[in-house]
């Protein structure tokens, strides 16, 4: 999957809608949600989506959202990514874009 293509995923499961590319086809638009209690209770219209596969803040806040089965999916996907290297620092210090891959992985929205 491209980036694009994986930060719409990852903004679609985190409840962004009306997703569009913006006409520089670099960007995303989209309506932010915004939460309370965990329920979506309101959007902010026309907000670029984070770019999930540049931004560790962004994914950050997105692995947050994982339930606990899930985090343990999340792990295991991003340790084979990383190619089983053995080192706990090598997980730790995965780039943003190992960890959006594995987080479209987990959540079963990759596509090949």
């Amino acid at each position: 999957m491209t980036n694009r293509a994986i930060n719409k995923a990852i903004a679609e499961h985190l409840g962004w809608k009306e997703l569009d590319f913006h006409l520089d086809g670099k960007r995303i638009l989209g309506d932010r949600p915004t939460f309370s209690n965990g329920k979506i209770v309101s959007y902010t219209v026309d907000q670029y989506v984070p770019d999930y596969c540049n931004d560790l803040n962004a994914m950050a806040e997105a692995e947050n959202t994982l339930n606990d089965d899930q985090q343990y999916e999340y792990a295991y996907v991003l340790d084979d990514l990383i190619k089983n290297r053995s080192c706990e620092f090598n997980l730790i210090h995965a780039s943003a874009r190992m960890r959006a891959e594995a987080f479209v992985r987990t959540i079963g929205k990759w596509k090949e």
